[in-house]
Protein backbone atom coordinates (compact mmCIF):
# COMPACT_ATOMS: atom_id res chain seq x y z
CA UNK A 1 0.00 0.00 0.00
CA UNK A 2 1.21 3.48 -0.72
CA UNK A 3 2.36 5.83 2.01
CA UNK A 4 -0.70 8.01 1.41
CA UNK A 5 -2.71 5.27 3.14
CA UNK A 6 -0.67 5.57 6.35
CA UNK A 7 -3.18 7.20 8.69
CA UNK A 8 -3.25 4.92 11.75
CA UNK A 9 -1.69 6.10 15.00
CA UNK A 10 -1.02 3.98 18.07
CA UNK A 11 -4.41 4.61 19.68
CA UNK A 12 -6.24 3.74 16.43
CA UNK A 13 -4.58 0.33 16.31
CA UNK A 14 -5.20 -0.24 20.02
CA UNK A 15 -8.92 0.33 19.42
CA UNK A 16 -8.93 -2.16 16.54
CA UNK A 17 -6.99 -4.79 18.51
CA UNK A 18 -8.88 -4.51 21.81
CA UNK A 19 -12.22 -4.45 19.98
CA UNK A 20 -11.48 -7.93 18.60
CA UNK A 21 -11.19 -9.17 22.18
CA UNK A 22 -14.79 -8.03 22.96
CA UNK A 23 -14.04 -6.94 26.57
CA UNK A 24 -17.62 -6.71 27.86
CA UNK A 25 -18.49 -10.09 26.34
CA UNK A 26 -15.41 -11.73 27.83
CA UNK A 27 -16.01 -10.27 31.29
CA UNK A 28 -19.76 -10.94 31.49
CA UNK A 29 -19.78 -14.33 29.75
CA UNK A 30 -16.22 -15.60 29.28
CA UNK A 31 -14.98 -15.08 32.83
CA UNK A 32 -18.09 -16.59 34.40
CA UNK A 33 -17.85 -19.55 31.99
CA UNK A 34 -14.21 -20.03 33.04
CA UNK A 35 -15.25 -20.17 36.71
CA UNK A 36 -18.16 -22.49 36.02
CA UNK A 37 -16.54 -24.91 33.59
CA UNK A 38 -13.16 -25.26 35.30
CA UNK A 39 -14.60 -25.44 38.79
CA UNK A 40 -11.68 -23.30 39.98
CA UNK A 41 -11.42 -19.78 41.40
CA UNK A 42 -8.06 -18.84 39.87
CA UNK A 43 -9.47 -17.09 36.80
CA UNK A 44 -7.95 -13.64 37.64
CA UNK A 45 -4.50 -15.21 37.96
CA UNK A 46 -5.11 -17.16 34.77
CA UNK A 47 -5.64 -13.93 32.83
CA UNK A 48 -2.42 -12.48 34.24
CA UNK A 49 -0.39 -15.57 33.32
CA UNK A 50 -1.83 -15.67 29.80
CA UNK A 51 -1.11 -11.97 29.44
CA UNK A 52 2.51 -12.60 30.47
CA UNK A 53 2.81 -15.40 27.91
CA UNK A 54 1.38 -13.21 25.15
CA UNK A 55 3.80 -10.45 26.19
CA UNK A 56 6.76 -12.81 25.70
CA UNK A 57 5.34 -13.72 22.31
CA UNK A 58 4.98 -10.08 21.35
CA UNK A 59 8.68 -9.33 21.95
CA UNK A 60 9.87 -11.39 18.97
CA UNK A 61 6.64 -10.76 17.07
CA UNK A 62 7.15 -6.99 17.14
CA UNK A 63 10.79 -7.40 16.09
CA UNK A 64 9.52 -9.31 13.06
CA UNK A 65 7.03 -6.53 12.39
CA UNK A 66 9.93 -4.10 12.12
CA UNK A 67 11.80 -6.41 9.75
CA UNK A 68 8.78 -7.37 7.62
CA UNK A 69 6.08 -4.64 7.64
CA UNK A 70 3.55 -6.71 5.68
CA UNK A 71 -0.19 -6.61 6.31
CA UNK A 72 -0.46 -10.43 6.44
CA UNK A 73 1.51 -10.94 9.64
CA UNK A 74 1.35 -14.70 10.22
CA UNK A 75 1.69 -15.38 6.49
CA UNK A 76 4.78 -13.21 6.05
CA UNK A 77 6.53 -14.12 9.30
CA UNK A 78 6.14 -17.87 8.89
CA UNK A 79 7.22 -17.58 5.23
CA UNK A 80 10.37 -15.79 6.32
CA UNK A 81 11.14 -18.09 9.25
CA UNK A 82 10.11 -21.56 8.09
CA UNK A 83 9.60 -21.35 4.34
CA UNK A 84 7.11 -20.13 1.78
CA UNK A 85 4.90 -23.24 1.73
CA UNK A 86 4.72 -23.10 5.52
CA UNK A 87 3.73 -19.45 5.15
CA UNK A 88 0.80 -20.42 2.92
CA UNK A 89 -0.18 -23.03 5.49
CA UNK A 90 -0.17 -20.31 8.14
CA UNK A 91 -2.24 -18.00 5.95
CA UNK A 92 -4.85 -20.74 5.45
CA UNK A 93 -5.00 -21.39 9.17
CA UNK A 94 -5.26 -17.67 9.93
CA UNK A 95 -8.10 -17.05 7.47
CA UNK A 96 -10.04 -20.14 8.58
CA UNK A 97 -9.52 -19.40 12.30
CA UNK A 98 -10.48 -15.73 12.00
CA UNK A 99 -13.48 -16.66 9.87
CA UNK A 100 -14.61 -19.22 12.45
CA UNK A 101 -14.44 -16.54 15.13
CA UNK A 102 -16.36 -14.13 12.92
CA UNK A 103 -19.10 -16.69 12.25
CA UNK A 104 -19.36 -17.38 15.97
CA UNK A 105 -19.68 -13.68 16.76
CA UNK A 106 -22.26 -12.98 14.05
CA UNK A 107 -24.52 -15.71 15.39
CA UNK A 108 -24.01 -14.81 19.05
CA UNK A 109 -24.76 -11.17 18.24
CA UNK A 110 -28.01 -12.18 16.54
CA UNK A 111 -29.02 -14.37 19.48
CA UNK A 112 -28.14 -11.70 22.05
CA UNK A 113 -30.02 -8.94 20.22
CA UNK A 114 -33.03 -11.22 19.71
CA UNK A 115 -33.14 -12.11 23.43
CA UNK A 116 -32.75 -8.48 24.51
CA UNK A 117 -35.55 -7.12 22.31
CA UNK A 118 -37.79 -10.04 23.27
CA UNK A 119 -37.29 -9.44 27.01
CA UNK A 120 -37.63 -5.66 26.86
CA UNK A 121 -40.44 -5.16 24.37
CA UNK A 122 -41.96 -8.64 24.05
CA UNK A 123 -41.24 -8.47 20.31
CA UNK A 124 -39.66 -11.52 18.71
CA UNK A 125 -37.39 -10.71 15.78
CA UNK A 126 -35.54 -13.81 14.64
CA UNK A 127 -31.83 -13.91 15.47
CA UNK A 128 -30.86 -14.20 11.80
CA UNK A 129 -32.40 -10.77 11.06
CA UNK A 130 -30.10 -9.15 13.62
CA UNK A 131 -27.13 -11.06 12.25
CA UNK A 132 -27.91 -9.87 8.71
CA UNK A 133 -28.26 -6.26 9.92
CA UNK A 134 -24.87 -6.51 11.62
CA UNK A 135 -23.42 -7.98 8.44
CA UNK A 136 -24.66 -5.02 6.40
CA UNK A 137 -23.10 -2.51 8.82
CA UNK A 138 -19.83 -4.44 8.92
CA UNK A 139 -19.77 -4.59 5.12
CA UNK A 140 -20.26 -0.81 4.99
CA UNK A 141 -17.40 -0.18 7.43
CA UNK A 142 -15.24 -2.77 5.67
CA UNK A 143 -14.83 -0.57 2.60
CA UNK A 144 -14.03 2.50 4.70
CA UNK A 145 -10.55 3.35 5.91
CA UNK A 146 -9.29 1.60 9.05
CA UNK A 147 -8.84 5.04 10.58
CA UNK A 148 -12.57 5.80 10.31
CA UNK A 149 -13.52 2.37 11.65
CA UNK A 150 -11.14 2.66 14.60
CA UNK A 151 -12.83 5.89 15.74
CA UNK A 152 -16.24 4.19 15.84
CA UNK A 153 -14.82 1.18 17.68
CA UNK A 154 -13.06 3.53 20.09
CA UNK A 155 -16.38 5.02 21.18
CA UNK A 156 -17.93 1.57 21.60
CA UNK A 157 -14.93 0.39 23.63
CA UNK A 158 -15.17 3.40 25.92
CA UNK A 159 -18.80 2.52 26.63
CA UNK A 160 -17.88 -1.14 27.25
CA UNK A 161 -15.13 -0.23 29.69
CA UNK A 162 -17.45 2.18 31.47
CA UNK A 163 -20.07 -0.55 31.94
CA UNK A 164 -17.54 -3.01 33.38
CA UNK A 165 -16.02 -0.28 35.57
CA UNK A 166 -19.50 0.41 36.95
CA UNK A 167 -19.88 -3.26 37.88
CA UNK A 168 -16.44 -3.35 39.50
CA UNK A 169 -17.23 -0.24 41.53
CA UNK A 170 -20.44 -1.82 42.84
CA UNK A 171 -18.70 -5.11 43.59
CA UNK A 172 -15.91 -3.49 45.59
CA UNK A 173 -18.37 -1.22 47.39
CA UNK A 174 -20.55 -4.18 48.33
CA UNK A 175 -18.38 -7.33 48.52
CA UNK A 176 -20.26 -10.41 49.68
CA UNK A 177 -17.57 -11.58 52.15
CA UNK A 178 -15.23 -8.63 52.33
CA UNK A 179 -12.30 -7.95 50.00
CA UNK A 180 -10.04 -10.97 49.43
CA UNK A 181 -7.19 -11.88 47.07
CA UNK A 182 -7.37 -15.66 47.30
CA UNK A 183 -8.25 -15.90 43.60
CA UNK A 184 -4.79 -14.48 42.85
CA UNK A 185 -3.06 -17.18 44.87
CA UNK A 186 -1.17 -19.90 42.92
CA UNK A 187 -3.14 -22.56 44.82
CA UNK A 188 -6.36 -21.30 43.23
CA UNK A 189 -4.97 -22.25 39.83
CA UNK A 190 -3.73 -25.73 40.62
CA UNK A 191 -6.10 -28.65 40.25
CA UNK A 192 -7.99 -30.88 37.87
CA UNK A 193 -9.53 -27.89 36.08
CA UNK A 194 -6.28 -26.00 35.42
CA UNK A 195 -6.20 -26.92 31.73
CA UNK A 196 -9.81 -25.90 31.16
CA UNK A 197 -9.34 -22.61 33.02
CA UNK A 198 -6.25 -21.64 31.00
CA UNK A 199 -7.96 -22.64 27.75
CA UNK A 200 -10.76 -20.20 28.58
CA UNK A 201 -8.49 -17.37 29.70
CA UNK A 202 -6.19 -17.53 26.65
CA UNK A 203 -9.30 -17.17 24.49
CA UNK A 204 -9.68 -13.65 25.89
CA UNK A 205 -6.52 -12.63 24.03
CA UNK A 206 -7.62 -13.76 20.59
CA UNK A 207 -6.93 -11.00 18.11
CA UNK A 208 -4.07 -9.46 20.10
CA UNK A 209 -1.68 -10.31 17.26
CA UNK A 210 -3.78 -8.35 14.74
CA UNK A 211 -1.82 -5.17 15.45
CA UNK A 212 0.78 -6.16 12.83
CA UNK A 213 -1.96 -6.57 10.22
CA UNK A 214 -2.13 -2.77 10.07
CA UNK A 215 1.62 -2.32 9.43
CA UNK A 216 1.05 -0.88 5.96
CA UNK A 217 -1.53 1.59 7.25
CA UNK A 218 0.37 2.78 10.33
CA UNK A 219 2.04 6.20 10.23
CA UNK A 220 5.28 4.89 11.73
CA UNK A 221 5.03 1.07 11.85
CA UNK A 222 8.42 0.48 13.49
CA UNK A 223 7.18 2.36 16.57
CA UNK A 224 3.40 2.28 16.24
CA UNK A 225 2.99 -1.52 15.98
CA UNK A 226 5.17 -2.46 19.00
CA UNK A 227 3.64 0.30 21.12
CA UNK A 228 0.07 -0.64 20.16
CA UNK A 229 0.75 -4.32 20.79
CA UNK A 230 2.25 -3.75 24.23
CA UNK A 231 -0.47 -1.30 25.27
CA UNK A 232 -3.18 -3.71 24.11
CA UNK A 233 -1.68 -6.61 26.06
CA UNK A 234 -1.36 -4.57 29.25
CA UNK A 235 -4.90 -3.21 28.95
CA UNK A 236 -6.50 -6.57 28.20
CA UNK A 237 -4.64 -8.64 30.81
CA UNK A 238 -5.06 -6.07 33.60
CA UNK A 239 -8.69 -5.35 32.67
CA UNK A 240 -9.70 -9.02 32.53
CA UNK A 241 -7.87 -9.93 35.70
CA UNK A 242 -9.28 -7.05 37.72
CA UNK A 243 -12.80 -7.51 36.35
CA UNK A 244 -12.89 -11.28 36.98
CA UNK A 245 -11.50 -10.66 40.48
CA UNK A 246 -14.30 -8.12 41.06
CA UNK A 247 -16.86 -10.70 39.94
CA UNK A 248 -15.51 -13.03 42.64
CA UNK A 249 -15.90 -10.25 45.23
CA UNK A 250 -19.55 -9.80 44.25
CA UNK A 251 -20.39 -13.37 45.29
CA UNK A 252 -17.57 -14.05 47.71
CA UNK A 253 -14.51 -15.92 46.52
CA UNK A 254 -15.57 -19.11 48.29
CA UNK A 255 -18.85 -19.15 46.37
CA UNK A 256 -17.86 -17.82 42.94
CA UNK A 257 -17.67 -21.22 41.24
CA UNK A 258 -21.07 -22.30 42.56
CA UNK A 259 -22.63 -18.93 41.66
CA UNK A 260 -21.17 -19.03 38.14
CA UNK A 261 -22.41 -22.57 37.60
CA UNK A 262 -25.87 -21.59 38.76
CA UNK A 263 -26.30 -18.23 37.01
CA UNK A 264 -23.83 -18.24 34.11
CA UNK A 265 -23.50 -14.88 32.35
CA UNK A 266 -26.60 -13.63 34.18
CA UNK A 267 -24.44 -13.38 37.29
CA UNK A 268 -22.97 -10.13 36.01
CA UNK A 269 -26.31 -8.50 35.24
CA UNK A 270 -28.16 -9.93 38.25
CA UNK A 271 -25.67 -8.37 40.65
CA UNK A 272 -26.15 -4.92 39.15
CA UNK A 273 -29.92 -5.31 39.46
CA UNK A 274 -29.61 -6.51 43.07
CA UNK A 275 -27.72 -3.34 43.95
CA UNK A 276 -30.73 -1.26 42.93
CA UNK A 277 -29.72 -0.46 39.36
CA UNK A 278 -32.12 -2.69 37.46
CA UNK A 279 -32.92 0.16 35.05
CA UNK A 280 -29.26 0.23 33.98
CA UNK A 281 -29.17 -3.48 33.11
CA UNK A 282 -30.90 -3.17 29.69
CA UNK A 283 -28.44 -0.43 28.71
CA UNK A 284 -25.47 -2.65 29.56
CA UNK A 285 -27.10 -5.56 27.74
CA UNK A 286 -27.36 -3.31 24.70
CA UNK A 287 -23.65 -2.58 25.07
CA UNK A 288 -23.09 -6.34 25.01
CA UNK A 289 -24.57 -6.31 21.50
CA UNK A 290 -22.33 -3.41 20.46
CA UNK A 291 -19.36 -5.24 22.00
CA UNK A 292 -20.00 -8.19 19.71
CA UNK A 293 -20.46 -5.81 16.78
CA UNK A 294 -17.09 -4.19 17.47
CA UNK A 295 -15.43 -7.61 17.67
CA UNK A 296 -16.95 -8.90 14.44
CA UNK A 297 -15.92 -5.68 12.67
CA UNK A 298 -12.33 -6.09 13.88
CA UNK A 299 -12.18 -9.70 12.69
CA UNK A 300 -13.66 -8.68 9.34
CA UNK A 301 -10.85 -6.16 8.92
CA UNK A 302 -8.25 -8.80 9.73
CA UNK A 303 -9.64 -11.37 7.31
CA UNK A 304 -10.03 -8.91 4.43
CA UNK A 305 -6.43 -7.76 4.82
CA UNK A 306 -5.16 -11.34 4.73
CA UNK A 307 -7.17 -11.98 1.56
CA UNK A 308 -5.87 -8.74 0.08
CA UNK A 309 -2.26 -9.71 0.79
CA UNK A 310 -2.70 -13.14 -0.79
CA UNK A 311 -4.49 -11.66 -3.79
CA UNK A 312 -1.82 -9.02 -4.23
CA UNK A 313 0.84 -11.73 -4.45
CA UNK A 314 -1.47 -13.67 -6.82
CA UNK A 315 -1.43 -16.74 -4.60
CA UNK A 316 -5.23 -16.64 -4.86
CA UNK A 317 -7.56 -14.61 -7.11
CA UNK A 318 -5.50 -11.51 -7.86
CA UNK A 319 -8.47 -9.13 -7.89
CA UNK A 320 -8.67 -9.61 -4.11
CA UNK A 321 -5.53 -7.48 -3.95
CA UNK A 322 -7.38 -4.36 -5.12
CA UNK A 323 -7.56 -1.50 -2.62
CA UNK A 324 -9.75 1.60 -2.71
CA UNK A 325 -8.60 5.20 -2.80
CA UNK A 326 -8.61 5.27 1.02
CA UNK A 327 -6.47 2.13 1.29
CA UNK A 328 -9.27 -0.27 2.25
CA UNK A 329 -9.08 -3.79 0.73
CA UNK A 330 -12.36 -3.27 -1.07
CA UNK A 331 -12.56 -6.48 -3.14
CA UNK A 332 -11.49 -8.73 -0.27
CA UNK A 333 -13.91 -6.99 2.08
CA UNK A 334 -16.86 -7.44 -0.27
CA UNK A 335 -16.00 -11.13 -0.83
CA UNK A 336 -15.77 -11.63 2.93
CA UNK A 337 -19.18 -9.99 3.40
CA UNK A 338 -20.75 -12.22 0.74
CA UNK A 339 -19.26 -15.26 2.43
CA UNK A 340 -20.66 -14.08 5.78
CA UNK A 341 -24.12 -13.83 4.23
CA UNK A 342 -23.86 -17.38 2.89
CA UNK A 343 -22.74 -18.72 6.26
CA UNK A 344 -25.59 -17.08 8.17
CA UNK A 345 -28.06 -18.51 5.64
CA UNK A 346 -26.46 -21.92 6.09
CA UNK A 347 -26.70 -21.67 9.89
CA UNK A 348 -30.36 -20.70 9.63
CA UNK A 349 -31.02 -23.60 7.24
CA UNK A 350 -29.32 -26.08 9.60
CA UNK A 351 -31.43 -24.84 12.51
CA UNK A 352 -34.61 -25.35 10.49
CA UNK A 353 -33.52 -28.78 9.23
CA UNK A 354 -32.52 -30.07 12.67
CA UNK A 355 -35.48 -28.49 14.45
CA UNK A 356 -33.20 -26.98 17.08
CA UNK A 357 -34.71 -24.22 19.25
CA UNK A 358 -33.70 -20.53 19.16
CA UNK A 359 -30.61 -21.16 21.31
CA UNK A 360 -28.99 -22.75 18.23
CA UNK A 361 -26.79 -19.75 17.30
CA UNK A 362 -25.41 -19.57 20.84
CA UNK A 363 -25.35 -23.19 22.02
CA UNK A 364 -24.18 -24.73 18.75
CA UNK A 365 -22.72 -22.27 16.26
CA UNK A 366 -20.95 -19.99 18.74
CA UNK A 367 -19.71 -22.87 20.89
CA UNK A 368 -18.32 -24.90 18.00
CA UNK A 369 -16.95 -22.06 15.88
CA UNK A 370 -15.33 -20.07 18.68
CA UNK A 371 -13.52 -23.15 19.94
CA UNK A 372 -12.42 -24.01 16.40
CA UNK A 373 -11.12 -20.47 15.88
CA UNK A 374 -9.40 -20.37 19.26
CA UNK A 375 -7.71 -23.70 18.63
CA UNK A 376 -6.41 -22.53 15.25
CA UNK A 377 -5.16 -19.20 16.56
CA UNK A 378 -3.24 -20.76 19.47
CA UNK A 379 -1.58 -23.13 17.00
CA UNK A 380 -0.69 -20.11 14.84
CA UNK A 381 0.82 -18.30 17.82
CA UNK A 382 2.93 -21.39 18.49
CA UNK A 383 3.99 -21.67 14.85
CA UNK A 384 4.81 -17.97 14.61
CA UNK A 385 6.93 -18.17 17.77
CA UNK A 386 8.92 -20.99 16.17
CA UNK A 387 9.27 -18.94 12.99
CA UNK A 388 10.57 -15.93 14.91
CA UNK A 389 13.17 -18.10 16.63
CA UNK A 390 14.47 -19.58 13.36
CA UNK A 391 14.33 -16.28 11.47
CA UNK A 392 16.61 -14.51 13.93
CA UNK A 393 18.87 -17.52 14.40
CA UNK A 394 20.00 -16.85 10.83
CA UNK A 395 20.43 -13.12 11.57
CA UNK A 396 22.54 -12.91 14.69
CA UNK A 397 23.13 -9.48 16.13
CA UNK A 398 20.06 -7.66 14.82
CA UNK A 399 18.51 -7.51 18.29
CA UNK A 400 19.46 -8.59 21.84
CA UNK A 401 19.33 -12.31 22.68
CA UNK A 402 16.27 -11.76 24.86
CA UNK A 403 14.32 -10.54 21.82
CA UNK A 404 15.51 -13.19 19.36
CA UNK A 405 16.01 -16.27 21.52
CA UNK A 406 14.82 -16.14 25.13
CA UNK A 407 11.37 -14.56 24.68
CA UNK A 408 10.50 -16.66 21.57
CA UNK A 409 11.65 -19.83 23.38
CA UNK A 410 9.42 -19.05 26.36
CA UNK A 411 6.53 -18.39 23.96
CA UNK A 412 7.17 -21.71 22.18
CA UNK A 413 7.06 -23.66 25.44
CA UNK A 414 4.07 -21.71 26.75
CA UNK A 415 1.94 -21.98 23.63
CA UNK A 416 2.98 -25.60 23.20
CA UNK A 417 1.59 -26.35 26.66
CA UNK A 418 -1.49 -24.25 25.92
CA UNK A 419 -2.09 -26.12 22.66
CA UNK A 420 -1.88 -29.46 24.46
CA UNK A 421 -4.22 -28.24 27.20
CA UNK A 422 -6.84 -27.11 24.69
CA UNK A 423 -6.71 -30.49 22.94
CA UNK A 424 -6.93 -32.35 26.25
CA UNK A 425 -9.89 -30.26 27.43
CA UNK A 426 -11.70 -29.76 24.13
CA UNK A 427 -14.67 -31.82 25.31
CA UNK A 428 -15.11 -29.46 28.29
CA UNK A 429 -14.90 -26.45 26.00
CA UNK A 430 -17.63 -27.84 23.74
CA UNK A 431 -19.76 -28.31 26.84
CA UNK A 432 -21.56 -31.52 25.84
CA UNK A 433 -20.13 -34.96 26.61
CA UNK A 434 -22.39 -36.51 23.97
CA UNK A 435 -20.47 -34.58 21.31
CA UNK A 436 -17.15 -36.25 22.17
CA UNK A 437 -16.45 -36.85 18.48
CA UNK A 438 -16.03 -33.10 17.91
CA UNK A 439 -12.80 -33.38 19.88
CA UNK A 440 -11.37 -35.10 16.81
CA UNK A 441 -13.40 -33.53 14.01
CA UNK A 442 -13.02 -29.79 14.69
CA UNK A 443 -9.23 -29.72 15.34
CA UNK A 444 -8.70 -32.04 12.35
CA UNK A 445 -10.63 -29.73 10.00
CA UNK A 446 -8.65 -26.70 11.18
CA UNK A 447 -5.29 -28.44 10.80
CA UNK A 448 -6.22 -29.90 7.42
CA UNK A 449 -6.82 -26.37 6.15
CA UNK A 450 -3.21 -25.65 7.03
CA UNK A 451 -2.11 -28.79 5.20
CA UNK A 452 -4.08 -27.63 2.15
CA UNK A 453 -2.22 -24.31 2.26
CA UNK A 454 1.12 -26.11 2.39
CA UNK A 455 0.18 -28.28 -0.58
CA UNK A 456 -0.87 -25.15 -2.48
CA UNK A 457 2.61 -23.78 -1.87
CA UNK A 458 4.31 -26.92 -3.14
CA UNK A 459 2.15 -26.87 -6.27
CA UNK A 460 3.07 -23.22 -6.93
CA UNK A 461 6.72 -24.07 -6.40
CA UNK A 462 6.55 -26.41 -9.38
CA UNK A 463 3.93 -24.80 -11.61
CA UNK A 464 4.47 -21.07 -11.02
CA UNK A 465 7.93 -20.58 -9.54
CA UNK A 466 7.86 -16.79 -10.05
CA UNK A 467 4.76 -16.54 -7.83
CA UNK A 468 6.24 -18.96 -5.30
CA UNK A 469 9.48 -16.97 -5.14
CA UNK A 470 7.47 -13.80 -4.46
CA UNK A 471 5.52 -15.21 -1.49
CA UNK A 472 5.77 -12.96 1.55
CA UNK A 473 7.18 -9.98 -0.36
CA UNK A 474 4.10 -7.78 -0.04
CA UNK A 475 4.06 -7.11 -3.80
CA UNK A 476 2.49 -8.36 -6.94
CA UNK A 477 5.00 -10.69 -8.69
CA UNK A 478 5.57 -8.12 -11.42
CA UNK A 479 6.19 -5.24 -9.01
CA UNK A 480 8.99 -6.51 -6.77
CA UNK A 481 11.52 -3.75 -6.22
CA UNK A 482 14.56 -4.04 -4.01
CA UNK A 483 16.36 -1.41 -2.06
CA UNK A 484 19.78 -1.51 -0.46
CA UNK A 485 19.62 -1.71 3.33
CA UNK A 486 22.56 -1.79 5.69
CA UNK A 487 22.68 -4.85 7.92
CA UNK A 488 23.28 -3.50 11.45
CA UNK A 489 25.12 -6.68 12.48
CA UNK A 490 27.79 -6.55 9.73
CA UNK A 491 27.60 -3.08 8.21
CA UNK A 492 27.23 -4.73 4.82
CA UNK A 493 24.51 -3.89 2.33
CA UNK A 494 21.75 -6.41 1.83
CA UNK A 495 18.74 -6.38 -0.47
CA UNK A 496 15.32 -6.15 1.11
CA UNK A 497 11.92 -6.12 -0.60
CA UNK A 498 10.37 -2.70 -0.69
CA UNK A 499 6.96 -3.28 0.90
CA UNK A 500 5.23 -0.01 0.13
CA UNK A 501 4.48 -0.49 -3.52
CA UNK A 502 0.96 -0.63 -4.96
Amino acid sequence: MANTFRTLRTHNIVFLVVAAAAPLTVVSAGATAAYATSGMSGVPLGYLLCGLLVAFFSVGFCAMAKEIPNTAAFFSYVSAGLGKSHGLAASSLAIVSYTAMQIALYCLLGYTACSLVDSLFDIHIHWSIWSFLALILVAFLGVKSADATSKILGVLLLLEFSAVAFFCFLALQNPADGISVQTLSPTSLIGAGTGTLLAFTIAGFMGIESSAIYSEEAINPTKTIPNATLISIVIISAFYSFSSWSIAQSTGERHIVEAAQESGSDLFFNFIAEQGFSTVVPVIQLLLVTSLFAAVTAFHNSISRYLMALGREEVIWKKLGIVSSNGAPISASLVQSIFGFVVIVAALAMQLITGYDDTYPSAIVFSWMSNAGGFGLVFLLLTTSISVFFYFRKREGLYPAFVTKIAPAIAIVGFGIMFALILANFENLIGDANLWYLVFIIPSIILLCGVAGFIRGEILKRSKPHIYANIGSGHRPSEVVHEQVTDPSTGAARKTPELNAL
